[in-house]
């Protein structure tokens, strides 16, 4: 497989994963609400806003920068029977709990940022539910293609 199939497929499940979740788990849990709350409407962007609309079409973008993280990793996911489990651990890891930013479910968040703990810890069904099924997705599609 090349770089272009493969950067396609990223964008593909990355896209329709992220699109499905969000929808489901920001209704389950009312996002609209919690983004019109007193310290989270200054971190986040109220749902009426152009850019929440926006959000879901650029989704793409972040599918193929996943590829190019992915790419040259690509043998040591695919090719392991539990290739998926990889993907997602360095997912969690790297970019969700330990991201060097002081993003929301993240170690940096929870020290650096003013929001609630409670905050922090509503996004972790949609992040790990999301990135677990765009693992288990993206190996399965390319497990025998690499």
């Amino acid at each position: 497989m090349n770089f272009f199939k493969f950067s396609l497929k990223a964008m593909l499940v990355h896209t329709i994963t992220y699109f499905i979740f969000g929808i489901i788990l920001s209704n389950i849990f009312d996002y609209q609400e919690i983004f019109e709350m007193e310290i989270i409407r200054d971190f986040m962007r109220s749902y009426d806003s152009p850019m929440i609309m926006l959000g879901p079409l650029l989704q793409p973008i972040r599918g193929f920068v996943f590829a190019l993280g992915i790419w040259p990793i690509r043998e040591m996911i695919f090719r392991k029977k539990y290739g998926w489990l990889i993907l997602w651990n360095i997912i969690v890891v790297f970019g969700i709990i330990s991201t060097p930013s002081a993003a929301p479910a993240s170690i940096e968040g929870v020290i650096y940022s003013k929001l609630p703990l409670w905050y922090h810890f509503i996004g972790f069904p949609e992040l790990l539910l999301q990135t677990l099924t765009f693992s288990l997705w993206l190996y399965f599609w390319n497990r025998d293609r690499i």
